[in-house]
């Protein structure tokens, strides 16, 4: 490849890189760092600067953005008549509600108190209002009727008594990191094993480390089980899907941050509270006059330390490359086949089966990926307790299927018909006329489409993270949320794919260069030319 070649290929990335860079902003990794590695808090490092809004009224009239699935809107119109619902923006993940902020995309982030303290001692440029917006009470989420309600709300009555729950909160929402462990589930469990469905994103409620979920409610909750005679295994998924998941039956509790209302409790069983809280307003902070930056440079050294070395995220990209490998590999192979399957059948003339595959085909093709994921994993499969990643398999193996079968059949049909007697003329039968001479010409045609839409098949399955799977994309969102930060994660994200996408490209190009005529061997088996 010359140099210009090279130049182009490597454009797309320094794009994105410029585009990330203005959008992000300055770093938030260029804080410093206590003896045990973590971020210095701005109490530990500064004064608290001023906030660009400091009152209750100044948030209500501005831009909000909140977490997708929280209540967090329906308690701002509820309790304040001048929010303006058309200014809300919702996101997936605390991280990219604090990235919209820092971007000027919004100007408050609604969220539990908890959490928006977390957020201000890992980010520069932010601050928390003064004043809260609402008291809050969290508690955990059942199916309707669950008989774990009842037994939980006793043990949560011993524990606040007794002053257990006072102590894990302060345990987990301290500024000591090292004491936030958990410990083993080494004890019997002879009433068998609660599924949790819960958010790895919602530190210090929920969230994970080193592939080990964690957090107040969670150590709660294990302590509870152990009381109870249960094991705890844990289903994680984004926040928003976390009912669904007890809705439908995939998870006998939700833990994380749910706040009580008459709504929620129509739907699902809601134990009493595990924690009072408050929900807050976090704000951008107005910028002191003569404040010296920390460099760009040093703040990408510990944005770099602080996504990939600390608690070894590194492993955890590793594990969601591999995830997304398996998924790709697996759906792109099986949707080839059941592909081709589809076109035979369809060259059998039966007018039924064009019919039905026609149908196929554009159902699949106008429902967007997500929606087709969300059916499969809540709807049909519902009922049976199927992993995230089958499912995904499977639907990306038929969203393959339905694209690459057209793909063929119209490469088959673009033949022309002389073609086929022209092999009847050499003495060959159907069969053998359609695989020695019209596919292989077809194959000309539509290997240059498949290997599009092979590519199109390893972005598309980014969106898998919603049933609970936890592909490169997912582990992103983690990684983002541990850090308070988007500018890594996301580039080393987008270069992960950018270089799997190319490879895959590379890959297949080698099979598709000795389908040309000039690569491809002289001679048909009987016949000399």
């Amino acid at each position: 490849m010359d140099r210009t070649h090279r130049a182009r290929a490597a454009l797309p990335l320094l794009l994105l890189l410029a585009a990330l860079l203005t959008v992000l902003g300055p770093l938030p990794g260029a804080m410093a760092e206590n003896a045990d590695g973590t971020a210095q808090t701005k109490a530990q490092t500064s004064e608290e600067p001023a906030l660009e809004l400091s009152t209750i009224d100044q948030v209500i009239g501005s831009r909000l953005g909140m977490l997708n699935g929280s209540t967090f809107d329906t308690l701002v119109t509820k309790n304040y008549k001048d929010a303006d619902q058309s200014k809300f923006s919702y996101y997936n993940s605390n991280a990219e509600t604090i990235g919209a902020l820092r971007a000027n995309k919004i100007d408050a982030m609604i969220t539990d108190l908890p959490i928006a303290e977390l957020a201000v001692n890992q980010n520069e440029g932010i601050g928390i209002v003064p004043e809260s917006l609402l008291e809050d009470h969290y508690a955990y989420v059942l199916p309707k009727g669950s008989p774990l309600t009842n037994q939980l709300n006793e043990r949560l009555e011993v524990y606040r008594k007794d002053g257990t729950i006072e102590r894990l909160a302060q345990k987990w929402m301290g500024p000591d990191e090292s004491t936030k462990t958990m410990p083993e589930q080494d004890w019997d469990a002879p009433n068998g094993t609660i599924v949790v469905a819960t958010s790895p994103d919602s530190a210090p409620i929920s969230y994970t480390v080193n592939n080990r979920t964690c957090g107040l409610c969670i150590e709660l909750l294990e302590m509870m089980a152990k009381d109870l005679g249960y094991q705890v295994e844990y289903r994680t998924t984004n926040s928003g899907s976390l009912i669904a998941e007890v809705q439908a039956g995939k998870a006998d509790v939700a833990a994380g941050s749910f706040s009580i209302t008459e709504e929620r409790k129509k739907m699902v069983d809601m134990t009493d509270p595990f924690y009072d809280g408050g929900v807050t307003a976090v704000v951008r902070t107005k910028t002191p006059a003569g404040s010296v930056s920390a460099g760009f440079f040093a703040g990408l050294a510990e944005s770099f330390k602080r996504t990939f070395v600390m608690e070894n995220r590194w492993q955890l990209i590793l594990s969601g490359l591999g995830v997304t490998l398996l998924i790709s590999v697996a759906s792109g192979a099986l949707g080839l086949l059941l592909g081709f399957v589809l076109l035979m059948l369809r060259r059998n003339g039966s007018r039924v089966a064009d019919t039905l595959i026609r149908a196929f085909e554009g159902l699949l093709g106008g429902l967007p990926v997500v929606v087709v994921l969300m059916i499969f994993y809540y709807v049909v499969f519902g009922a049976i307790d199927i992993p995230g990643i089958i499912v995904a398999i499977l639907v990306f193996t038929l969203l393959f299927a339905a694209s690459s079968g057209s793909i063929m059949w119209n490469a088959v049909q673009a033949i022309d018909s002389g073609q086929n007697e022209a092999g009847r003329a050499l003495g060959f039968g159907d069969r053998d006329t359609f695989f020695l001479v019209v596919l292989p010409q077809a194959a000309r045609n539509f290997a240059p489409l498949l290997r599009s839409q092979f590519v199109s098949l390893i972005k598309d399955t980014s969106v898998v993270g919603f049933i609970a799977v936890q592909d490169l994309t997912r582990v992103s969102d983690l990684i983002r949320a541990r850090t308070m930060e988007a500018f890594f994660p996301l580039i080393a994200t987008a270069i992960i794919y950018f270089v799997l996408c190319w490879l895959a490209a590379r890959i297949i190009n080698v099979f598709i260069k000795r389908l040309e005529p000039a690569d491809s061997p002289r001679t048909i088996k009987g016949v000399e030319l």
